[in-house]
């Protein structure tokens, strides 16, 4: 998703091409948008692992505070994308799927100018955000894996089985 909202916005493509983009780009956001709502009530109704006992309070505190930003930033990311589409001054519509179903602005706000442009500048701050989010969150696996020998990826996993 990042690499195909920067190239769409500043690759040298044709507009047929940047449209066929878009359309792919605003299609993926929906289908993120429906992971992320499912993700959610998962969340909700599971017990998350406990963090390992060895970590410290203080990286504990770190760990709960990266995970509530990373929830944050990827509700605000497709809302923001959504928001932004359907404030266009164009108001072309999002299919997803090809056209199998056709997303639905969000109402009372086309063709607003205003709206667009808090959403476009939201949907950027967010991607920035996102990114370093993510490679804080990789960087913190790796780190704790190199320096205490705990292996997260075990608790990100399905299987839930004590090693």
């Amino acid at each position: 998703m990042f690499a195909s909202g920067l190239y769409m916005v500043n690759g040298d493509i044709s507009k047929a091409d940047q449209y066929k983009l878009f359309q792919i780009h605003k299609a993926a956001g929906v289908v993120m948008l429906w992971a992320l709502f499912i993700r959610v009530c998962v969340r909700v109704v599971t017990t998350r692992p406990e963090l390992p006992e060895g970590f410290s309070s203080r990286d504990k505190a770190k760990a709960k505070t990266g995970h509530l930003l990373l929830y944050v930033a990827v509700v605000i990311m497709p809302l923001s994308g959504w928001l932004m589409v359907s404030a266009s001054p164009f108001g072309l519509p999002t299919f997803v799927f090809v056209d199998w179903i056709k997303w639905p602005h969000i109402p009372g706000v086309a063709r607003n100018k205003l709206i667009e442009t808090i959403a476009n500048n939201t949907h950027w701050v967010t991607a920035s955000i996102l990114s370093a989010l993510i490679i804080g969150h990789v960087g913190a696996v790796i780190w704790h894996k190199k320096k205490h020998g705990v292996n997260l990826l075990d608790r990100m996993w399905w299987s839930k089985t004590k090693k």
